[in-house]
């Protein structure tokens, strides 16, 4: 019985990770909604595909992630690391981070994958 009542009062689940954006307490089962990703589902280039297979951004514009090819990821998988810490926090196994920053991550990729024509200057008159 006491391993039981452990269980529910949360001892057996180890020590939480407190969220750095509302401070709840996040264990492998129960988590906070600003958890976006676990360090056991892969590391930033994963969650880099992650984002743009779930953006309405990219969904929107017609591209796929599949137009990526695997070299593209491999080389700028330094630079895409570096997006997702400038977006999210990374501590103890969880990425934390609004919902908002997962659509603004894969447009920031996607632009860097394929930039947008420069537009021309209004002119003056």
């Amino acid at each position: 019985m006491g391993r039981i009542l452990n269980q529910l009062e949360g001892r057996d689940r180890g020590e939480a990770v407190r969220c750095p954006i509302c401070g709840a307490g996040n264990f492998a089962d129960s988590r906070c909604r600003h958890v976006r990703w676990t360090f056991e589902q892969g590391g930033p280039v994963d969650f880099a595909r992650f984002a743009l297979t779930v953006s309405p951004f990219v969904k929107n514009s017609g591209a796929r992630l599949a137009d990526i090819p695997r070299s593209w990821w491999e080389r700028e998988g330094e630079w895409i690391a570096e997006q997702v810490l400038l977006r999210f926090d990374a501590c103890d196994g969880y990425v934390f981070g609004d919902l908002s920053a997962l659509d603004l991550l894969a447009r920031d990729l996607w632009r860097h994958f394929r930039p947008e024509p420069e537009r021309p200057m209004p002119h003056a008159g």
